[in-house]
């Protein structure tokens, strides 16, 4: 998809000049997508899902309308954005878990495509990811799962990890099962777990006020929270200040400065996410499309980072590393 055409596309913010422009020969679909984060900062992945469903043959102002909102980093005003598309009468609704939730809070008329998940079973979303039995279906990402990776991959590194604390946005529902997961794994290994639920950017100040004084031995970051992916550069500035090692989900994260990253790469969900709004609007009942999980994790290593940490990563572990920041 050419960037012009990706702008215009974006200009369903404003909905109506492309309604008066719209094809009246054929259907019309309209999608409404809200992103926690800010418009620039999603920018990568409404691209993406929005040229995968060109590439589908959905032409924005043509065939579909796509109605875009931010909630900038404020979770309060989920209801307000969400009212105003479900008034729009769009034909799919899609978001990420947190939006998702109030979405089907909001409507169980309304198929709902979520953009990524952590775990939609254990946030309510669906009943199972092979039979989702109501109107939610879309892309799980496994971001409950991969604490204990995490901690794997910091002790091949710092062998005497004794200390990790974790980042959990509250707002992400399958938080508390990350928190659970990871601590379990931390306890198995005699390692002690610091657990920080955040759900705002004074939160995540306090949060990282508090690391300064305990100095844990390594911070690990939850997935799926567009807050802690927005404000992740002064997450890592304060990692580097304090020389923390900082590991984070994901490779597309993994590249912005945190010594390791680790899990699937978000972006490939956005397109997939797409290929469900295409099926739905295709006359499929999402009750009835299983959720899909990833099948490729991928490992980032930072030698920058850890050469600012005073850290040696041991060859075993970059051998296996899919790419290698230096």
């Amino acid at each position: 998809m050419r960037r012009r055409e990706f702008i215009w596309a974006l200009a369903g913010a404003t909905a109506w000049p492309l309604a008066a422009r719209a094809q009246r020969a054929g259907k019309v679909y309209r999608v409404g997508c809200v992103f926690f984060s800010t418009l620039a900062n999603s920018a990568p992945y409404q691209e993406a899902f929005i040229s995968t469903l060109h590439d589908l043959g959905y032409v924005a102002g043509q065939n579909i309308i796509y109605d875009i909102r931010s909630a900038e980093n404020d979770r309060s005003r989920l209801p307000v954005i969400i009212d105003e598309l479900i008034s729009l009468k769009p034909d799919v609704l899609a978001g990420i878990e947190p939006i998702a939730r109030v979405m089907q809070s909001k409507t169980s008329a309304i198929p709902i495509v979520m953009l990524n998940s952590g775990d939609p079973v254990a946030a309510g979303l669906v009943e199972s990811l092979a039979r989702p039995g109501g109107n939610v279906t879309g892309v799980s990402m496994q971001w409950a799962e991969l604490g204990p990776k995490q901690i794997e991959l910091l002790r091949e590194i710092l062998p005497g990890l004794a200390r990790v604390a974790q980042l959990h946005d509250s707002n992400v529902l399958s938080s508390k099962l990350s928190d659970q997961i990871t601590r379990e794994a931390a306890h198995n290994l005699g390692i002690e777990y610091i657990p920080y639920f955040v759900a705002d950017r004074s939160d995540i100040d306090r949060a990282l006020a508090d690391l300064e004084g305990r100095r844990p031995d390594a911070v690990i970051t939850g997935g799926g929270s567009g807050l802690i992916e927005e404000l992740l550069p002064g997450i890592v500035d304060t990692a580097v200040r304090l020389r923390i090692p900082l590991t984070v989900p994901g490779p597309r994260a993994g590249r912005r400065g945190p010594l390791i990253g680790y899990g699937p790469d978000i972006l490939t969900a956005f397109p997939l996410a797409a290929t469900y709004v295409d099926q739905i609007l295709k006359g499929a009942n999402p009750r009835d499309l299983p959720v899909q999980q990833p099948t490729k994790f991928v490992l980032v290593i930072n030698l920058k980072t850890a050469k600012a940490l005073g850290i040696t990563v041991p060859p075993s572990l970059l051998a296996r590393a899919d790419e290698v920041i230096e």
